[in-house]
């Protein structure tokens, strides 16, 4: 017999969807200004030449032009734009 009555399905229910993080564009790539690159929590990728960073961390192009990643240490990751 139960120590606790039931509660039914009142434990469930509570999955939140996806927030679909992670790199939109690739290396190489031309993009246009204001184009979303990286949407990320924290700074996984950090902003280099012609690149913003919104309020929650969103990495996005200033200009237009072509895509380069780039190590700027052994642990940080930059992104840059070439302009075209």
């Amino acid at each position: 017999m139960a120590h606790t009555k039931s509660q039914g399905s009142t434990g469930n229910g509570r999955n939140s969807p996806g927030q679909r993080l992670g790199v939109k564009c690739f290396e190489g790539q031309v993009i246009h200004a204001g184009s979303v690159i990286v949407r990320q929590r924290g700074k996984k990728y950090h902003p280099g030449i012609n690149v913003g960073v919104g309020k929650d961390d969103t990495l996005f192009a200033k200009v237009t032009g072509r895509l380069k990643f780039k190590w700027a240490s052994r642990t940080r990751k930059k992104i840059n734009i070439i302009p075209s």
